[in-house]
């Protein structure tokens, strides 16, 4: 059986001044470890620093490594999820998409996960990082699509999703600002103006990336609370749990159901 917690103490332990020695021991990093590197810095990976080695020196006092691996038994088991590797990494505190105050982020691929660290006094926030990459794998893996397949919409239920189940699994507390940045009424009128006529676009089309994080003049993190405001909706309507939407198309959680006409969508 792979190991499903790297070994990135190790590794940090060996070539902490050389993340891309690091990254080549991962999946993504064999295949152009320059352009993951880039791409993970913005999504919060550290830089070769004395403030980096002070968190790998707490991420090791705290056994970080233990208490993860019980994460993922825990969430792999409950949600019937695939065995990935989990990089842990300490955090680039300046960084980052997910915090303001940058005390962890992370960052899925369908085969992987890299999360990114900073010491904190409630490991709680450690656990909803883990359940929303872990759950986005989990998603990932059970609709099985192509990665230029996915459009907006599989991208802002796929954010939303997985921010749900870290309010039902480890408490409202624990769920990002973004799911409460806008009232209702906002974000129903954002979503007609801006999300509803885009849903259908790629991850290749640069509006993609504008509309789901909030760049250029859009309301920031707009995909991302909209996500959270449909799977609101539903739930709200279906009393649904989160184990079971982790499979449903995207279109499933529209309020029409399928206003994107796209019925072969799964």
């Amino acid at each position: 059986m792979q190991v499903t917690i790297a070994p990135t103490r190790e590794w940090l332990t060996e070539s902490m001044d050389n993340p891309l020695e690091i990254l080549n021991k991962t999946k993504q990093g064999k295949k152009d470890t320059e352009s993951l590197y880039r791409y993970l810095i913005k999504h919060g990976m550290y830089r070769p620093s004395p403030a980096a080695r002070m968190i790998f020196q707490s991420m090791k006092e705290k056994e970080i490594w233990d208490f993860f691996t019980k994460l993922e038994k825990k969430y792999r088991n409950k949600w019937k999820g695939p065995n990935v590797p989990v990089y842990l990494l300490p955090i680039h505190e300046n960084r980052g998409w997910f915090q303001s105050s940058m005390k962890k982020s992370g960052v899925c691929f369908k085969d992987e996960i890299y999360l990114f660290l900073k010491d904190v006094e409630d490991k709680k926030e450690y656990e909803a990082l883990f359940a929303h990459e872990y759950h986005h794998c989990v998603r990932m893996a059970k609709l099985n699509k192509k990665d230029e397949d996915y459009t907006l919409l599989d991208s802002i239920v796929f954010e939303g999703l997985a921010e749900y189940a870290v309010k039902e699994y480890c408490g409202e507390k624990y769920v990002a600002s973004w799911t409460t940045a806008y009232e209702r009424e906002t974000m129903s009128q954002y979503f007609k103006k801006w999300i509803k006529p885009n849903l259908k676009i790629t991850r290749i089309n640069p509006l993609h990336d504008q509309l789901l994080l909030g760049q250029k003049n859009f309301p920031k993190m707009l995909g991302y609370a909209a996500g959270y405001y449909l799977v609101e909706q539903l739930t709200k309507s279906k009393k649904a749990p989160t184990i079971g939407l982790i499979g449903k198309p995207s279109t499933y959680f529209l309020p029409d159901g399928n206003s994107t006409g796209d019925k072969k969508q799964n």
